[in-house]
């Protein structure tokens, strides 16, 4: 910690989950850290504790713990690129320890955590049913450990930030604990937006100012101008170019691909046989393709060499999220088993593509479509007005791109007498926090939820 030195006891351990049998269903795997009181302070006061979930689905929640919240710090390159191995764990000066204890959580079917014997996967596997698990993590966490008089704070990023939005509802609801604010990193907040179908034109415009920050940061654009240049491309996503898009195929390609092909850097060919109509996977796919190299969503600052330039979509590993695998796997694995005393020769699944693959969204006869929590959001901040809630994107992330939320809370209605949804845009991607100023920057910004929180 900046300036300071902070005493704290580490645990890594699983909480078994309990049916109606009182039989256990899951052993959920965690790591807590509490910051040890000083004399004559009862330990179970008022300090906050705050539960750390990752997303996917599938993802344990070694990124945020390992790259931004914890204790320790996976050491990486100042653009936040992951570095050759060995990897190195540093301590991290932006822990957010000073403020909140820290609780991060793997769900069912990632990290150590896996449903008990007899259990289906699919009691687990879904949006309600992830809920309902994680809430009675949380639930039996501050039960067993005398926390039931904390602050609680729930923090998570990509579907994480879903889940923890999702949360923020049902636990009131549900469980009777009332979230004091939640911190979302680079949210999945509605699919629609996200998994768009091929007839919906809104997605374009709000993915066209992203793809302008590749480009502008990559000609060397920072600071105000960076940010006056990139406010004139949002007006004119969401203005022009949505209504030229609106207006048909071929007479909106046409009006706007000439503009487009400036914004991106794309050739202007190319831009008009899309009919100015660039998804996040051509942008990555086609604006490096000069040097032989593709873009990760995760960060469009950030590229790979091309290993099938003939395929008109990127076949390659993910030079961000594929060599996570591997670095914060052999990171998190050796430093729960030689710094915190976890030993087991159960495997550690980073990432569980499995999950994905089989993943209950909550479509039903009642509910068709695509998920989403911004209607939960709403509820819960009704039930707790004084509920705080940071949303924080990155501008080169492709994968949530930044003007999706922020066109989703201009869409939401005021409640009165609830706090404001804080939203910021931070320099880098979709794990912004990999970088060392972006750590500290998203540290920074939490600071003020939990200040506010007080």
């Amino acid at each position: 910690m900046r300036g300071r030195t902070l005493r704290y006891r580490a645990r890594a351990g699983t909480l078994s989950l309990l049916g109606g049998n009182a039989e256990a269903t899951a052993e959920v795997f965690y790591v807590a850290y509490t910051v040890q009181p000083e004399q004559g302070q009862d330990e179970s006061s008022q300090r906050p504790v705050t539960f750390v979930f990752n997303g996917g689905p599938g993802a344990a929640a070694a990124y945020l713990h390992l790259g931004a919240m914890g204790p320790r710090v996976l050491m990486t390159g100042t653009d936040g690129s992951l570095l050759p191995s060995p990897q190195k764990l540093i301590d991290n000066p932006d822990t957010w320890l000073d403020m909140t204890d820290l609780v991060f959580v793997d769900p069912v079917g990632t990290g150590y955590s896996r449903e008990a014997s007899g259990q289906q996967t699919r009691n687990f596997w879904g949006v309600n049913q992830d809920a309902a698990s994680m809430g009675a993590f949380v639930r039996l966490y501050l039960a067993q450990a005398g926390r039931t008089r904390s602050p609680v704070f729930l923090a998570g990023e990509s579907y994480g930030g879903f889940r923890a939005a999702l949360l923020s509802r049902t636990l009131q609801q549900d469980i009777g604990i009332s979230p004091s604010g939640i911190v979302l990193v680079s949210p999945a907040l509605e699919f629609a937006l996200l998994r768009p179908d091929d007839f919906d034109i809104l997605h374009f415009a709000l993915e066209l100012p992203s793809l302008a920050a590749v480009r502008l940061q990559r000609d060397g654009l920072v600071g105000q101008a960076f940010r006056d240049k990139l406010a004139e491309i949002e007006r004119f996503a969401l203005g022009e170019y949505l209504v030229g898009l609106a207006s048909g195929l071929d007479s909106g390609g046409r009006a706007a691909s000439q503009r487009v092909a400036e914004i991106t850097g794309l050739p202007l060919e190319l831009v008009q046989r899309s009919f100015a109509r660039i998804s996040t996977s051509l942008f990555t796919k086609e604006f490096a393709r000069a040097r032989g190299n593709v873009l990760s969503p995760y960060d469009g600052l950030i590229e790979t060499g091309d290993i099938a330039p003939q395929s008109p979509r990127d076949r390659g590993p993910d030079p961000i999220l594929d060599r996570s695998v591997s670095a914060l796997t052999s990171a998190f694995t050796a430093y729960v088993r030689d710094e915190l005393g976890f030993r087991t020769d159960m495997s550690y699944r980073l990432l569980n593509g499995e999950v994905g693959r089989n993943w209950d969204y909550g479509t039903s006869s009642s509910r068709q479509g695509y998920a989403g929590v911004m209607g939960d959001l709403q509820r819960a901040r009704s039930l707790n007005p004084a509920m705080g809630v940071l949303i924080v994107n990155g501008y080169t992330d492709l994968v949530t791109p930044y003007m999706i939320s922020r066109y989703l809370l201009s869409q939401m209605s005021a409640i009165a007498g609830a706090r404001p949804v804080r939203s910021a845009v931070l320099d880098g991607g979709h794990m912004m926090y990999l970088r060392p100023d972006g750590r500290r920057a998203l540290r920074e910004l939490a600071a003020e939820l939990y200040q506010a929180a007080r």
